[in-house]
This record gives structure tokens, sequence and C-alpha cells, in this order.
């Protein structure tokens, strides 16, 4: 199905709350309050979505390119966006242990830029490009977008909920909020054109 007609999809199963889309996709005026996001999630293009923003600008505007910017791992094992155009890591997952957070280490993607700018020039896109930038619950597609902003680029969102949204400080579990738990559509599958390409 053509990524178009299944956000159009999407995006009558989830239409309540999303009210008439009038403006361009990348018009400012349709985002996120920065005073209101935290400084974790803040970027220098000072432009956030939440999930059903995002979802709406990607359905208004299906050119806006989005990233999902986690581990390979969780996004293949957790699900993403259904509207993923790339899935480049910023970040890692080793196999060393830290006994002290109960997680594994992560280490860099010291090819992170150049990887983004591949997928660009790969669907014929420039750094003018309006794109949105997401991971788990948003501090790290924040550092995304601010190494895209270094790099040059113009138009970077973070979706400020990331996939699996904030914890929960009463159950420890990841359902305040986010894209998943929105109710937006995702999927495990990783499309062909869309896997992380090292």
């Amino acid at each position: 199905m053509h990524r178009s007609l299944q956000l159009f999809v999407g995006m009558l199963i989830v239409s309540t709350g999303f009210g008439a889309l009038q403006s361009n996709a990348a018009d400012t005026q349709n985002q996120t309050n920065h005073a209101n996001v935290s400084e974790s999630r803040q970027t220098p293009f000072g432009l956030y979505y939440t999930p059903k923003e995002a979802f709406a600008a990607l359905t208004q505007d299906p050119s806006i390119v989005l990233i999902d910017v986690r581990d390979p791992m969780e996004v293949s094992f957790i699900g993403h966006p259904e509207p993923m155009d790339a899935n480049v890591p910023l970040r890692m997952i080793t196999r060393s242990f830290v006994p002290d957070s109960g997680s594994y280490e992560m280490e860099p993607n010291k090819n992170f830029v150049a990887n983004v700018d591949a997928m660009i020039s790969r669907l014929g896109f420039t750094k003018d490009q309006p794109i949105i930038v997401s991971c788990r619950s948003g501090p790290r597609s924040a550092a995304a977008a601010r190494l895209l902003h270094k790099a040059g680029y113009k138009m970077v969102w973070n979706q400020i909920e990331g996939f699996e949204g904030s914890t929960d400080p009463a159950t420890g579990s990841r359902n305040l909020n986010g894209w998943r738990n929105a109710g937006l559509p995702w999927k495990n599958k990783i499309s062909k054109n869309a896997y992380w390409r090292f």
C-alpha cells in the first residue's frame, strides 16, 4: 500500500482530536510551544511535534522524512511508526552490561550524519528537506537533531514523546504518552527501503 494511502487510512482510524488540517505540514504554526518542552528534548531548531502533530503533518505532506534514531534491534523488536522512512541509529547497544542502570551500554554511531546524508541523497532530497526525528521518548532524537543542525540541515522537528513515551513512575511502564500509546499506526516489520544501511 502506498505510504500516503496508509497514512490516510491511519488518519481516519485516529481522527478524533486532530481537527481540521489547514496549514502546510512544515508550517511552524502547527507545532508544540517550545516553552513546554523539557530541556533534554530541546534543539537549536526550536521545532517540536507531539506524535499526533507529527502524524498529522506526515499525513498532510508525505514528502516529510521520518527518521527513527533508535538502535535497529529496538526498532525491530519493539516496533516503529508505520510511516518511518528510515532507521538511522544515533547510538547502538553493546554487549557491555551496566549493573547500576540494569541495561546494556550504548555506543555512538560515529557515522550518524553520514548515514543521514546518504539516506537523504538516496531519496532525492537535500538538507532543506523537512525531517522529523523520533526515538524512544524524545531526548535521543533531540541529540540527533543537534547533530543535524551542526551538519547544515534546515528544518528538523523533534517528535518529543518518541515511540514508547515516558515512564509512568507509578507502574514503571512507558504508558504516559508516545506514538504507540496515542493509538497511531505502527508495526514491527521494517521495509526494504527503511532499514539501516551502515
